[in-house]
């Protein structure tokens, strides 16, 4: 883009009717792109005419990319910023990218030549582009200091909610603020319906969900709700757009979760893979407990003499009572029948689906979501050590192959890709920015050059007018006209 081409010009009526003239200009171009596209090719050959399909897509119309270097949130280029008027800082002027001149929408530099786009609609309805009550809330919202008296507020309201006893006025006060800064940017923006409005800031939804819980809470008892006021501590996350290595791990984070996509399959693939072989080895094995055999139950001391001659179904309808199984130190062991598990005293025998499994049921094998959650416990190595001394009391000292397999594909292959993908996401990212970087510095040399270049001329040419003066003042002064000497020369 020429910046040298560039107008400033401060939004006025005849703006608007200057962007309806941009349209039908924009309107006409694609037209006659679209027919140009469409314009069928001359060929005598009819049976080659009848061959050709027509296409049902919409010709593609080039549209011109939106200009960098004048994003909202960007500075202005120097060169722009050296033809700046002063006199146009924090007024509406028209746009000056190309791109959105089609747009509904104006432009505001403030005074830190920070780029800031508003809608040319009516805000609210209520408020014109010209409305004075919407000037003065665009100046407001777009000084320096609007943003950092933001953040003092929220700092101190941080401040204020670590006190134990803190005063209820503090709420009062604070909503009043936050109200005031959301109420400035939907007079200045507008709401929700049209671009560059309050609601189509995504840094601006946890504004409105933290300011209408806040009027909630006050008017509504809800009881535990009322903690969700404390989330608007975390607007103090709109730091992360100023400070640009912040920007530059979110933006990563976010992007990563695309590469994601394929390594969560890949994961959860392979844990469902684990969590079936789990399921088919372990079910049941970890509520396995020591109960007494026929034989020693019925010579139990404690047991009555009316039991002496009970029969095999009663017995096992009694062993389901606890207080008959083995325990040591007031747990009830877990054992098994294989070789290297835990085996039972004398007089007991081992046997499965006895009682609750352990961690008070959430550890165990005997369905696909616990499968799935233990191998997800293993893939993340929260306390496996403890599941996996369980499943070999249980089953024997062999089955650590099974936790070899899941620690090494879960925990070591699929994390580490993970976290693989994200430095890779990371990388890319510090990449663009370093890219921009360089961009910006080489579009501020070419500025200062030319900035340079400009002065140099505008100096040349003032200095020539100043000694063309000088000439025709020194002949003046000695009474001699100029213009006769030049005609007498000519003659």
């Amino acid at each position: 883009m020429d910046f040298k081409s560039v107008v400033f010009r401060e939004f006025t009526p005849e703006s608007l009717r200057r962007i309806e003239h941009y349209r039908k200009e924009e309107a006409e171009r694609i037209a006659a792109e679209q027919l140009e596209q469409q314009k069928p090719h001359e060929d005598d050959n009819d049976e080659r005419r009848r061959m050709i399909k027509p296409s049902n897509e919409e010709p593609a119309v080039r549209k011109p990319a939106p200009n960098k270097e004048l994003a909202v949130g960007e500075t202005l280029p120097l060169y722009l910023q050296h033809r700046f008027p002063p006199e146009l800082i924090g007024k509406p002027i028209e746009e000056i990218d190309p791109y959105y001149r089609t747009d509904d929408a104006f432009m505001v530099i403030n005074k830190n030549h920070a780029i800031f786009r508003f809608s040319t609609t009516s805000a609210c309805y209520l408020f014109s582009p010209f409305n004075c009550f919407r000037r003065i809330a665009i100046r407001v919202l777009t000084h320096p200091l609007f943003s950092t008296m933001v953040m003092i507020t929220i700092l101190t309201n941080c401040v204020f909610m670590t006190l134990k006893n803190a005063p209820e006025l503090n709420e009062y006060i604070f909503t009043i603020l936050y109200t005031t800064e959301a109420l400035t940017k939907c007079i200045a923006r507008g709401f929700i319906l049209e671009k560059y409005t309050f609601l189509r800031d995504a840094w601006n939804w946890l504004d409105f969900i933290v300011i209408v819980l806040a009027y909630i809470t006050f008017f509504i008892n809800l009881g535990k709700v009322a903690v969700l006021r404390t989330f608007r501590v975390l607007r103090a996350l709109k730091t992360v757009a100023v400070v640009p290595g912040l920007k530059t791990i979110v933006n990563a984070l976010i992007y990563s979760f695309i590469s994601l996509r394929d390594v969560g399959v890949l994961s959860s693939f392979i844990l469902s893979i684990f969590a079936l072989i789990g399921l088919q080895l372990y079910m049941g094995a970890l509520r396995q407990k020591c109960v007494p055999t026929f034989e020693s139950f019925l010579n139990n001391s404690n047991v009555s003499s009316a039991r002496i001659n009970m029969t095999y179904e009663s017995y096992l309808k009694e062993i389901d009572n606890e207080t008959y199984w083995h325990k040591e130190n007031d747990l009830y062991v877990l054992c098994g029948n294989a070789s290297g598990s835990i085996q039972c005293p004398s007089g007991f025998v081992c046997w499965k689906d006895r009682g609750m499994s352990p961690d008070f049921g959430y550890t165990s094998f005997d369905n696909y979501g616990w499968s799935m959650l233990a191998c997800f416990r293993l893939m993340t190595q929260d306390y496996w050590e403890n599941l996996y001394l369980l499943v070999l009391s249980a089953a024997g000292r062999f089955h650590f192959f099974y936790f070899v397999a899941v620690i090494f594909f879960g925990s070591f292959y699929l994390v580490n890709l993970i976290l693989a993908i994200v430095s890779m996401s990371y990388q890319e990212q510090q990449k663009q920015v370093e890219a921009d970087n360089e961009e910006r510095a080489r579009r501020k040399l070419e500025d200062e050059l030319a900035i340079q270049k400009e002065d140099a001329e505008n100096a040349a040419e003032a200095h020539a007018h100043a000694h063309s003066h000088y000439d025709k003042s020194a002949l003046t002064f000695q009474g001699i006209n100029p213009n006769i000497e030049f005609e007498q020369k000519a003659e």
